[in-house]
């Protein structure tokens, strides 16, 4: 990818010298071993290759963020920053500091209920109106005290889940929003640097113990995509682990296991370019606000002309053929076919 044409004074003083830049990887030391991953680790997992990449993003990154709740968000008081939650998501860093259990908790209950309650509805219709079109010695009366049955067996409770939860969250917001024991791991775009909080075990009657505090540069990383096998078939994960000491960054957390490979792939992508300071930031609705406080990005959205409420102003018909466009262009993502150019300055032990 070319560099865009900024200002080199303003970029110069903004970006700090360990910043990533796909065009200028430093020669690095040779790797004597891979002390992540053991052999039988390393035959269930895939080391994913630097450069060439899309603009690509995995598409939950827009469909989480559709212009009608930006907007809607932009109405309301900022219940983040009020509460003290820790997770930062902008121009210069994207951190991970997941919420507390309560508030988890309520989160994977709504999200549960209301997929199970959806994908099982027409099922379970669909089984009825087919017994009682092939049945010809019951009447549709008689079946109506076992479908009555079955959907409170297998429906109901789902159903239950995902208003109690709903409700909880829209009622009891301020209870539920409320912060865990802090960040995870953060990416940071200015310094390039990946810093990780690692916390000690929390003792009973104890106060927690301040976390152990690891900061290395973004391209003494690798990113592996990772397989691992349940009752439900095959999922993958993506982890970046630290390529000269024993240090996972389990990055895949937000996203989520997937049963194919290509979603690990495009959130690869997306991680190299929002820390290359070489391109602008990823297109995507979520930082939208903060394009204009990164140089090379706000040279690049002047140049574009690209409209500064490009995401918030969009119409729903439009954004729908956004993320239908980015399911696309995840599926056929080339990742696997590239050559890793993080091997023309590092000697890997594998």
């Amino acid at each position: 990818m070319a560099d865009w044409n900024i200002n080199a004074m303003d970029a110069n003083s903004y970006y700090e010298v360990a910043a990533y830049r796909s065009g200028a990887l430093p020669k690095q030391a040779d790797q004597h071993e891979e002390l992540n991953r053991s052999k039988l680790g390393q035959s269930a997992s895939l080391r994913l290759p630097w450069g060439n990449t899309r603009d690509i993003l995995p598409p939950s990154f827009l469909s989480d963020h559709s212009p009608k709740l930006l907007r809607k968000l932009e109405k309301r008081e900022d219940l983040a920053k009020k509460i003290g939650l820790q997770s930062e998501n902008n121009h210069e860093c994207f951190r991970y500091a997941p919420l507390a259990f309560r508030a988890r908790f309520f989160d994977m209950m709504n999200a549960l209920g209301k997929m199970l309650a959806l994908i099982l509805t027409p099922i379970v219709a669909l089984t009825f109106l087919l017994v009682v079109l092939f049945s010809k010695e019951v009447s549709l009366l008689e079946y109506i005290p076992t479908m009555l049955e079955v959907v409170s067996v297998v429906l109901l409770p789902f159903f239950a889940m995902w208003v109690v939860s709903y409700l909880a969250i829209r009622l009891f917001t301020g209870f539920l929003l409320k912060a865990g024991r802090g960040p995870e791991w953060e990416f940071n775009r200015r310094t390039g640097m990946v810093t990780v909080w690692q916390y000690p075990r929390k003792l009973p009657f104890m106060p927690r113990q301040p976390p152990t505090v690891i900061e290395k540069p973004f391209y003494e990383f690798d990113a592996w995509c990772c397989a691992r096998v349940d009752r439900h078939g095959s999922l993958f994960d993506l982890v970046l682990s630290h390529r000269y000491s024993k240090l996972d960054v389990t990055v895949g957390d937000i996203l989520g296991s997937h049963g194919h490979p290509n979603m690990c792939y495009a959130y690869w992508d997306f991680i190299q370019n929002y820390m290359d300071v070489t391109r602008p930031l990823p297109d995507f609705p979520l930082i939208e606000k903060y394009r204009d406080m990164d140089p090379v990005t706000a040279e690049h959205d002047r140049e574009t002309g690209r409209p500064e409420r490009y995401w918030r102003d969009m119409d729903m018909d439009t954004f729908k053929k956004k993320v239908d466009r980015m399911h696309t262009d995840v599926t056929i993502i080339d990742t696997v076919s590239r050559p890793n150019l993080m091997e023309d300055v590092v000697r890997y032990a594998t």
